[in-house]
């Protein structure tokens, strides 16, 4: 069975410019997807689509067969389903993909590999693999502030509130495994046929701005060996 990585880099971004080529650790970001997902050994073929000429040649020189993107799939509002629908239909319809993100760093070749394994032995209840971290704050302190700022939805004595008491994950961004026919009929990774791969906060900074950067930039001098994917 063939294996695909698939690595979205679209350029254009607003809060970080050039956010999926900027340097972290002497290389750029998309260039951490495609190392790690090279050196993970699970994949036959490993592709970064992009609207960007420039971010293409960067996916070359680091080893991922780039494949330029519709102008009208490059869009701020375009949803990551037509993209993907659009390149698998190109492949051929693999049976199964993997989606990295640029912007996951920190994500490393033992998350795909363990991630992937979950995937294989998923039996006949799941569809998809996604990856997820702790959640920083749980949902029951999240709520609305009205125009008027009032917290009325703010109900309940929070200083009572111990985080272990409520042990919440959101998805990271840094894996998705889907099989290729369920994705397409359902256009989306979640639900109840998702299995969830959990990764630490500190391998899941998800990199959107500048202090994001800069946070994964202290994670990789704190690591030994931070250079390795």
């Amino acid at each position: 069975m063939r294996r695909i990585a698939i690595i979205p880099a679209r350029s254009g971004s607003k809060g970080l410019k050039d956010k999926n080529i900027a340097e972290l650790g002497g290389r750029p970001l998309l260039a951490w997807a495609i190392r790690a997902a090279s050196e993970s050994g699970c994949f036959d073929d490993i592709l970064v689509s992009s609207d960007s000429p420039r971010y293409l040649r960067v996916a070359e020189e680091w080893g991922a067969r780039p494949v330029l993107r519709d102008p009208k799939l490059a869009r701020d509002d375009t949803a990551t389903y037509p993209v993907i629908a659009d390149l698998l239909d190109k492949l051929g319809m693999p049976e199964d993909f993997t989606l990295l993100q640029p912007t996951s760093p920190l994500r490393r070749t033992g998350h795909i590999r363990e991630a992937m394994a979950l995937f294989e032995t998923r039996g006949e209840a799941f569809d998809y693999v996604v990856s997820v971290s702790p959640s920083p704050i749980p949902s029951v302190l999240i709520h609305p502030i009205d125009e008027d700022r009032s917290m009325k939805h703010f109900a309940g004595d929070y200083s009572r509130h111990r985080r272990q008491d409520y042990p919440e994950y959101c998805p990271n961004g840094a894996i998705y495994i889907a099989d290729t026919k369920a994705y397409l009929a359902q256009r989306h990774f979640y639900g109840p046929r998702a299995l969830a791969y959990v990764m630490s906060r500190e391998d899941s900074v998800d990199i959107d701005n500048e202090l994001d950067l800069e946070l994964a930039r202290l994670i990789l001098t704190r690591r030994k060996g931070g250079d390795r994917p």
